[in-house]
């Protein structure tokens, strides 16, 4: 496995991470530079929808995702759509985060903007420069490639994790939480 991080890539979180924030994540990295690493969670619904968030919004089934532990009350977003959403950053192969939210309004409202296209979450995950590489090394992360075209696809943790090795099988698979006598415990 490739421990090399570039924008594009995904961070599966480990079996038994240490960080229960991160327990059973997905992250597609969105920018990774000398200054550090951000990326969205992929994999965490919100019970949130985005014209709860956005009261110009009257599509009332767009999805919010929780993309991360940082600037929790703030709304980011992933696209395709570079020509109608202005000052969007190109991750990579086509897809995009950030821009102008006014024209992604415009755009649902017209209907140029079709909701499978684009993704939107609260929060974000950030790390200092040589932060997330450490946490690779330390075994927090696994670093992997996909087409990144399936951000708003379902991706399931465990199905991923025993895609990239079968070794992983037991672990995700394994229950979180077991139930002894009157109580639970959680298995982290």
């Amino acid at each position: 496995m490739k421990n090399s991080i570039e924008a594009g890539s995904i961070l599966i979180s480990k079996p038994f991470i240490e960080d229960i924030k991160f327990e059973k994540t997905i992250i597609l990295v969105v920018e990774h530079n000398k200054n550090g690493t951000i990326g969205f969670i992929i994999n965490k619904k919100t019970t949130i929808e985005l014209h709860e968030i956005l009261n110009k919004i009257t599509h009332n089934n767009l999805e919010v995702k929780n993309g991360g532990p940082v600037e929790e009350n703030t709304l980011f977003f992933l696209h395709t759509y570079p020509d109608l959403i202005h000052n969007s950053q190109e991750i990579k192969n086509g897809v995009f985060w950030g821009g102008d939210i006014e024209d992604i309004i415009k755009g649902l409202e017209n209907e140029e903007i079709k909701p499978n296209q684009i993704a939107f979450f609260m929060g974000y995950c950030g790390w200092e420069p040589h932060q997330l590489q450490a946490e690779i090394y330390d075994g927090s992360w696994i670093v992997h490639k996909i087409d990144i075209s399936r951000f708003n696809e379902t991706i399931n943790w465990s199905q991923l994790l025993i895609e990239i090795d079968e070794e992983y099988k037991v672990w995700a698979t394994a229950p979180t939480t077991c139930k002894i006598g009157g109580g639970e415990i959680h298995l982290n």
